[in-house]
C-alpha cells in the first residue's frame, strides 16, 4: 500500500460562522453573536413566522437549542453501552447504595423497560445481558468506608483501592439475563474471580476473562455457552488480558494485552483505573489459532473485515491497519511525526479517522485505507477535539473540549458541515456531556450529561438523540418565547437589583483599563512558573503586595509552608463603612503548573482581580472586602483552605465570596466566560453585572468543585460565584507549557474584571442571605420567623409567598423586632415562602432564605 499525503482539503464550518448565515437571519444572528439576545431571539421568531420559515427552520433550531428531538430517559445514569443489534441501552445507577442497572428501549417509545441489581451489564443481542451482582458482606462495607473516608492524595489510597476491587470480585455472581421476561440464570465460576467479559457477536456465546487471584502472574479467557462455563480456556497462557469483545460474524475474537495484572471491572467501585496496555490478541477460530499484535487503540470495523490500530516508534506514530478476512497482515498507511490517537474505521473498513496534535490542540483527520491513501482533515478549531466514531461511511460523531466540559457534534464528510448534538434549549446554562454511545445504524445517540448545568451533584441525565428525526417549528417557537421571557426577567430584574448604586458602579468599571491588566500579566508571566516548588512562586508574593501597597492597601502575608514550600496569600483588605465585621472575599490563585508561568491559569484571573483592587481603593462600601491572592492552588487547593482555616480560627464572618480562575483564553473573538456558581442569587447578580457594566456575554453551570471556591463551600456553605473559562475548561494549553501570553485576549480579562468589580459592589452593599428560618403551618396559615439580619442598616424583610388560590402574595415587615416574625393567613399548603432584608439604600438580600410550608 502506498502512502500518499493530500494537503487540507476540506475545512468544516462551525454552524454558526457569520459568513454560513442566511441573510434572513443576519441581523439576529449579529445580535446573537454580541450577546444581545432579546432582539436575536425576536428576530429568529419573525424569520420562523415569515413566508421562508420552513426552509429556514433547521437554522434556526441549531443556533437556539437543539435540531434533534430528545428524549430524556432518566436523572440518573453512567456507564451506557448499546447492544449491537441496536434495540436496547444499558446504564447503571445507585439506589439504597446498591449497585443498579436500568435497561432502555431504543425502540419508539424510548423507555426504561427492566431495572435490576447489579454492575458492568454486557449486553447482547436479543435483550440478552450479562451482569455481576455483589454480594454484601461486612468485610466489603469496612473496605468503601476506609475507601470513602481517605483523599484519593494519600500514599494508601491505591493499595486501598485495590484491595477493594479484587473482594468485589471475589464477592461477586454472574448472571445472564431475558430483559424481556426478566428470567435469570447464575453462572457457576467456581474459583474463578471474575475480570471482564463481552459477548460475541450471535449473542450465543458470552466471553469471561477469569483470575486466579491478584498474585496468580496471569489471566485467561473462557466462553460460556448455554449457562455452562467450558472450562478449557479460549486463550490462555502468559500476560493479561482484557476487553474480550468479537468482531461481527464471530470469526475473531479480539482482547487487549496488559502489561500488568488489569483490576476487575465488576465492583460498583470501579472507576476504570487500568494499567497501560501494550498490545492486543486476535483469536481466529476458523484457523484455531491467536496472533499477538503490539500496539494501542485498536480499532474494528462494523462489517468484521478490518482492523487499525497504533504503533509508536522512535517519536513516530505509525497508523497501522489489518484486513482480517484476509490474512490479517498488518499495513502501515500513516507515519506521523505529530501524536495520533483513538483511530475508528468506518463499517466497511475503507476510512479511518483519529485525532492528531499537530500544534497544541487535537485536531480530528480521516484517511483512506485502501489502494493509494489519501489524508484529509476535519476539523479547525482551538479547543481539543476528540475520540471520533463514524455514524455511517459518511459521517462522523466527535467531541470538542476538556474532559469535565464536552461536547458532541456530528461531520459530514460530503459537505463540509458541522452540526451540534444535544442541547438545553435555554440561552445562559452550558451542558457538559459525560458519556456517548452509538446506535449501530447510526440513527440514534445515548448520551450521558449534566443537562440542566448542574455538575456538582452526582445525578447525570440520560438522553437518547433521534437523527432521523428533527424539531417541529412550534416546538422551536415556543422555545423561543420561552427564551424570550426568561432573558427579559433577568435582565430586568438585575437592572432593579443595581439601580440604587447603579451610577456608582457604572463610574468605577469604566475605570479599568486594559492597558494596566496587560502590564500586570507581562510582570507576572515574567516570573516564569509559579508553582508552589519555584521560584517564581516568592516572586509574585513580592510583587503582588508592592502592587497593592502602590494601590494603597496595607496586604497582609500569609506566610505558611504547602509541600514544604514556604509561600503567602497575599490579602487587601477595603474596610466596610458600616458593618465592617462582616466580608465579602473575592479571590483567584496567582500561582501556576510545573510546566509553565499559566498565562490563563491563573495569571488571568490574578490580573483581572488587581485591576479590581485597583479601581475599588478608597469606594465606601457597607461591608468590608477582602481581596485575596491564593498560592498553592495547583498543590491541592492548600492557599484557600489556609484562608478558610485562619478565618474561622480567628472568627471572620465571610458572608458572600467569588473566586475567578482561567478568564483569559483567547478561543475566538467573542468576549465570553462562564459564571461557576454555588448560589443562584450570587449567579443572577453576575449575570446582571456582566450585562449592565462590561461587554461580557455570560453562560452559567453550577461548578466548584476542584477550585478554589470549593474552600469557601466547604466551609460556609453555597456562599460563592465567580468567573472561569468557557466552556468550562476549553484552553488546549490547560496545565501545558503552551499556556503563554500570546493565548490570552487582554480585552476579555478587562470585561471579566468589570463584571467582577460590580458584582462586588452590589454583594458588599446588599444584605447577606437570612438564616433560622422557621415556617409553622396552622389552620390554613402559617406563622413565620427567622434571625435578624447581620447588618445594621437593615429597615424591613420582604415576604413572598402563594396563597390557596394560586395568586402571589407579598409582604413587608419593619426590622426593629429582635425576632421578626409575622402571621400569614392564606398560605397554600407545600408552598415556598420566601423572605429577605432590604436595607435603608432601598437594596434587597442577595439571596432569599426560603422555605416549604409543611417541611
Amino acid at each position: 500500500m502506498i502512502r500518499h499525503l493530500l494537503p487540507v482539503l476540506l475545512l468544516f464550518a462551525s454552524g454558526t460562522a457569520a459568513q454560513d448565515v442566511p441573510p434572513e437571519l443576519e441581523d439576529a444572528y449579529q445580535a446573537w453573536d454580541r450577546g444581545d439576545y432579546v432582539p436575536a431571539l425576536e428576530g429568529y421568531l419573525e424569520a420562523l413566522r415569515g413566508p421562508d420559515g420552513a426552509r429556514l427552520l433547521d437554522r434556526i433550531a441549531l443556533l437556539t437549542g437543539d435540531l434533534f428531538e430528545v428524549v430524556e430517559v432518566t436523572t440518573d445514569a453512567r456507564d451506557i453501552s448499546v447492544a449491537p443489534d441496536g434495540r436496547f441501552a444499558t446504564f447503571t445507577y445507585e439506589e439504597a447504595d446498591r449497585a443498579m442497572v436500568g435497561v432502555v428501549s431504543l425502540i419508539a417509545p424510548v423507555t426504561i423497560v427492566d431495572r435490576f441489581e447489579g454492575t458492568a451489564a454486557q449486553l447482547g443481542r436479543n435483550g440478552v445481558v450479562a451482569h455481576f451482582r455483589v454480594q454484601a458482606t461486612e468485610e466489603l462495607s469496612d473496605l468503601r468506608r476506609e475507601l470513602a473516608g481517605m483523599s484519593w492524595r494519600d500514599p494508601s489510597y491505591a493499595s486501598a483501592y485495590v484491595r477493594l476491587l479484587w473482594r468485589e470480585a471475589a464477592s461477586a455472581d454472574l448472571f445472564i439475563r431475558d430483559v424481556q421476561t426478566g428470567r435469570e440464570e447464575l453462572i457457576p465460576l467456581g474459583s474463578l474471580l471474575p475480570v471482564d467479559m463481552g459477548w460475541g457477536d450471535s449473542g450465543r456465546t458470552l466471553f469471561l476473562v477469569g483470575s486466579r487471584g491478584p498474585d496468580s502472574g496471569t489471566n485467561e479467557i473462557y466462553a460460556i455457552e448455554d449457562g455452562r462455563l467450558d472450562r478449557q480456556p479460549v486463550v490462555s497462557g502468559a500476560g493479561f488480558k482484557l476487553a474480550p469483545r468479537a468482531a461481527p460474524g464471530d470469526r475473531f475474537l479480539l482482547y487487549d494485552r496488559w502489561d500488568s495484572d488489569p483490576l476487575p471491572r465488576v465492583g460498583a467501585a470501579s472507576s476504570r483505573i487500568f494499567p497501560s496496555t501494550v498490545g492486543f490478541g486476535l483469536v481466529d477460530h476458523a484457523e484455531d489459532r491467536v496472533v499477538a499484535f503490539d500496539g494501542t487503540a485498536i480499532s474494528v470495523s462494523a462489517d468484521g473485515s478490518t482492523v487499525a490500530f497504533l504503533q509508536r516508534e522512535e517519536g513516530i506514530t505509525l497508523l497501522r491497519v489489518a484486513t482480517l478476512t484476509e490474512g490479517g497482515v498488518p499495513e502501515t498507511i500513516l507515519a506521523s511525526p505529530h501524536e495520533l490517537d483513538a483511530p475508528a474505521l468506518s463499517p466497511d473498513g475503507s476510512r479511518v479517522v483519529y485525532q492528531k496534535r499537530v500544534f497544541d490542540d487535537w485536531e480530528l483527520y480521516v484517511a483512506t485505507t485502501r489502494g493509494e491513501v489519501t489524508e484529509t482533515r476535519i476539523t479547525t478549531e482551538i479547543q481539543h477535539d476528540l475520540t471520533p466514531r463514524f455514524l455511517d461511511r459518511e459521517r462522523v460523531l466527535a467531541m470538542k473540549g476538556e474532559r469535565r466540559h464536552r461536547r458532541s457534534f456530528i461531520y459530514d464528510l460530503r459537505d463540509g458541515s458541522r452540526t451540534k448534538v444535544l442541547h438545553n434549549n435555554t440561552l445562559r446554562t452550558v451542558v457538559p456531556e459525560y458519556e456517548w454511545e452509538t446506535e449501530p445504524g447510526g440513527s440514534k445517540i445515548v448520551i450521558v450529561a449534566d443537562r440542566d448545568g448542574d455538575t456538582v451533584s452526582p445525578e447525570r441525565g440520560l438522553y437518547v438523540v433521534d437523527l432521523t428525526r428533527t424539531v417541529s417549528a412550534e416546538a422551536v417557537a415556543e422555545r423561543i418565547e420561552r427564551n424570550i421571557a426568561v432573558e427579559t426577567e433577568l435582565m430586568a430584574r438585575g437592572e432593579r437589583m443595581f439601580r440604587p448604586i447603579a451610577d456608582a458602579v457604572r463610574a468605577a468599571t469604566e475605570a479599568v483599563s486594559v492597558q494596566r491588566i496587560y502590564r500586570y500579566e507581562a510582570d507576572l508571566f515574567a516570573f516564569d512558573s509559579k508553582h508552589v516548588t519555584r521560584p517564581g512562586n516568592l516572586m509574585a508574593v513580592e510583587y503582588l503586595a508592592e502592587t497593592l501597597r502602590d494601590f494603597g492597601y496595607e496586604p497582609e502575608l500569609e506566610w505558611f509552608e504547602p509541600r514544604g514550600q514556604r509561600s503567602a496569600n497575599v490579602i487587601a483588605r477595603l474596610e466596610g463603612t458600616v458593618d465592617p465585621e462582616l466580608v465579602c472575599t473575592v479571590s483567584s490563585h496567582f500561582d501556576s503548573s510545573e510546566r509553565g508561568p499559566g498565562a490563563d491559569d491563573n495569571t488571568s484571573g490574578t490580573a483581572a482581580l488587581l485591576e479590581a483592587a485597583r479601581v475599588l481603593f478608597g469606594k465606601n462600601l457597607p461591608i468590608s472586602v477582602e481581596l485575596a491572592f491564593f498560592t498553592a492552588e495547583e498543590a491541592g487547593l492548600l492557599g484557600s483552605r489556609e484562608y478558610v482555616r485562619r478565618a474561622q480560627e480567628s472568627g471572620k464572618r465571610v458572608v458572600c465570596a467569588l473566586n475567578n480562575d482561567m478568564v483569559g483564553f483567547a478561543e475566538n473573538h467573542r468576549l465570553d466566560n462562564t459564571i461557576r456558581y454555588a448560589n443562584a442569587g450570587i449567579r443572577d447578580i453576575q449575570h446582571a453585572a456582566a450585562s449592565m457594566f462590561s461587554d461580557l456575554i455570560t453562560y452559567d453551570a453550577r461548578y466548584y468543585q476542584s477550585t478554589d471556591a470549593a474552600a469557601y463551600f466547604e466551609a460556609w456553605g453555597d456562599i460563592v460565584g465567580g468567573i472561569g473559562s468557557y466552556p468550562i475548561l476549553g484552553n488546549p494549553n490547560y496545565h501545558m507549557a503552551g499556556d503563554r501570553i500570546g493565548t490570552i485576549n487582554h480585552q476579555l480579562v478587562a470585561e471579566v474584571s468589570r463584571a467582577t468589580v460590580a458584582s462586588i459592589m452590589l454583594l458588599a452593599s446588599s444584605p447577606a442571605r437570612l438564616t433560622g428560618l422557621e415556617v409553622v403551618a396552622e389552620g390554613g396559615g402559617a406563622t413565620v420567623s427567622w434571625q435578624p439580619a447581620l447588618e445594621t442598616d437593615v429597615d424591613r424583610y420582604r415576604i413572598e409567598y402563594v396563597r390557596s388560590d394560586g395568586s402571589g402574595a407579598v409582604e413587608m415587615i419593619d426590622a426593629a423586632a429582635d425576632r421578626p416574625t409575622i402571621r400569614l393567613e392564606d398560605v397554600r399548603a407545600g408552598s415556598e415562602i420566601r423572605v429577605k432584608a432590604v436595607n435603608r439604600r432601598g437594596l434587597a438580600g442577595w439571596d432569599w432564605a426560603r422555605r416549604q410550608v409543611g417541611d
